[in-house]
């Protein structure tokens, strides 16, 4: 019985969790700018200064998962 009960529990548990998160990773928008973030130094610091000016409090946090930020070997250094 106990099993049963912690069995239910992790598994509501589980289910709680997995409804809190959102998931933002269809939005053609948020894809545009990944890929306006990862293609230059310069999309990245625009992103950068994009998300900082932004005034909305009460929204989460948005994901950068999908960024990669340029790299470059023969590049000098960005000035920010």
């Amino acid at each position: 019985m106990t099993k049963t009960l912690l069995l239910a529990g992790c598994l509501g548990f589980a289910l709680l969790a997995g409804a809190c998160g959102s998931s933002h990773n269809n939005d053609p928008t948020q894809q545009q700018e990944d890929a306006a973030a990862s293609g230059s130094v310069a999309g990245l610091i625009g992103f950068a200064q994009g998300e900082i000016a932004r005034t909305d409090d009460e929204s989460e946090p948005r994901p950068i998962a999908g960024i990669s930020p340029p790299a470059s070997d023969v590049d000098d250094p960005a000035v920010i």
